[in-house]
């Protein structure tokens, strides 16, 4: 881990944080995928049981 003075930072260009979640774009899922994981989400969501059903009968 490279260690700097705050003023170091700064010349180098001080990441923003704000700057960078402002300019964030999501990537692109191709559509046929997404929809694939979605289906398979809810899927697993209905074969694997609750928490709570798992803790009661374990």
């Amino acid at each position: 881990m490279k260690v700097g003075s705050i003023e170091q930072w700064k010349a180098e260009g001080a990441m923003d944080a704000r700057r960078l979640l402002a300019e964030y774009e999501e990537p692109k899922l191709d559509e046929a995928k997404d929809e694939e994981l979605r289906a398979y989400i809810d899927r697993r969501s209905r074969e694997i049981p609750a928490v709570d059903a798992l803790n009661e009968d374990h």
